[in-house]
Protein backbone atom coordinates (compact mmCIF):
# COMPACT_ATOMS: atom_id res chain seq x y z
CA UNK A 1 0.00 0.00 0.00
CA UNK A 2 1.59 3.63 -1.19
CA UNK A 3 1.84 6.26 1.89
CA UNK A 4 2.89 9.51 2.43
CA UNK A 5 3.99 11.96 5.07
CA UNK A 6 4.77 15.27 5.03
CA UNK A 7 7.04 16.27 8.27
CA UNK A 8 7.81 19.68 9.24
CA UNK A 9 10.61 20.64 8.31
CA UNK A 10 11.03 23.23 6.40
CA UNK A 11 13.18 23.27 2.71
CA UNK A 12 15.82 26.39 4.14
CA UNK A 13 16.87 24.20 6.75
CA UNK A 14 20.93 25.16 7.52
CA UNK A 15 23.64 23.36 5.68
CA UNK A 16 24.60 21.94 8.79
CA UNK A 17 20.97 21.01 9.68
CA UNK A 18 21.19 19.49 6.27
CA UNK A 19 24.01 17.48 7.23
CA UNK A 20 22.64 16.12 10.59
CA UNK A 21 19.41 14.80 8.27
CA UNK A 22 21.35 13.18 6.05
CA UNK A 23 23.74 11.22 8.71
CA UNK A 24 19.90 9.91 9.88
CA UNK A 25 18.87 9.17 6.40
CA UNK A 26 22.09 6.79 5.76
CA UNK A 27 21.64 5.82 9.45
CA UNK A 28 18.13 4.38 8.72
CA UNK A 29 17.14 0.46 8.24
CA UNK A 30 17.23 -0.32 4.36
CA UNK A 31 19.14 2.85 2.93
CA UNK A 32 20.05 2.76 -0.09
CA UNK A 33 23.80 4.49 -1.04
CA UNK A 34 23.81 4.23 -4.63
CA UNK A 35 21.35 6.63 -5.68
CA UNK A 36 21.16 10.33 -6.02
CA UNK A 37 17.75 10.74 -4.21
CA UNK A 38 16.93 9.30 -0.62
CA UNK A 39 15.84 5.90 -0.74
CA UNK A 40 15.46 3.03 1.37
CA UNK A 41 14.63 -0.69 0.42
CA UNK A 42 14.47 0.08 -2.94
CA UNK A 43 12.97 2.64 -5.81
CA UNK A 44 9.35 3.22 -7.32
CA UNK A 45 10.04 -0.04 -9.90
CA UNK A 46 10.91 -2.53 -6.73
CA UNK A 47 8.28 -4.11 -5.25
CA UNK A 48 8.80 -2.16 -1.87
CA UNK A 49 10.43 1.43 -1.25
CA UNK A 50 10.56 4.44 0.94
CA UNK A 51 12.09 7.66 -0.39
CA UNK A 52 12.10 11.27 0.78
CA UNK A 53 12.10 14.58 -1.29
CA UNK A 54 12.04 18.06 0.21
CA UNK A 55 8.93 20.20 -0.76
CA UNK A 56 7.88 23.61 -0.26
CA UNK A 57 5.42 22.27 2.40
CA UNK A 58 8.34 20.25 4.33
CA UNK A 59 9.53 17.13 4.17
CA UNK A 60 7.97 14.36 2.37
CA UNK A 61 8.56 11.17 2.94
CA UNK A 62 6.55 8.68 0.77
CA UNK A 63 6.58 4.73 -0.27
CA UNK A 64 4.91 1.84 -0.80
CA UNK A 65 5.67 -0.92 2.14
CA UNK A 66 3.98 -3.39 4.95
CA UNK A 67 2.02 -0.57 6.93
CA UNK A 68 3.66 -1.94 10.21
CA UNK A 69 6.96 -1.46 8.64
CA UNK A 70 5.61 2.04 7.33
CA UNK A 71 5.04 3.10 10.98
CA UNK A 72 7.44 1.81 12.65
CA UNK A 73 10.35 3.65 10.29
CA UNK A 74 8.25 6.66 9.88
CA UNK A 75 8.34 6.90 14.00
CA UNK A 76 11.73 5.63 14.48
CA UNK A 77 12.98 8.69 11.33
CA UNK A 78 10.80 11.52 13.49
CA UNK A 79 12.48 10.67 16.55
CA UNK A 80 15.88 10.56 15.50
CA UNK A 81 15.49 13.49 13.46
CA UNK A 82 14.39 15.37 16.67
CA UNK A 83 16.81 14.52 18.80
CA UNK A 84 19.60 15.78 16.45
CA UNK A 85 17.62 18.98 15.60
CA UNK A 86 16.57 19.42 18.93
CA UNK A 87 13.30 20.27 17.70
CA UNK A 88 10.14 18.43 17.71
CA UNK A 89 9.55 16.75 14.11
CA UNK A 90 6.07 15.31 13.68
CA UNK A 91 3.39 14.96 11.13
CA UNK A 92 2.79 18.82 9.75
CA UNK A 93 -0.69 17.73 8.45
CA UNK A 94 -2.16 17.50 12.15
Amino acid sequence: MEQSITLNLPYDLSDNDWEKVSIIYKNMGGWLNNTEQAYWYGTEQDKQYIYASIEPSGLVISGKVNEMIWLGWVTKLCAKLTHALGREVYDAEI
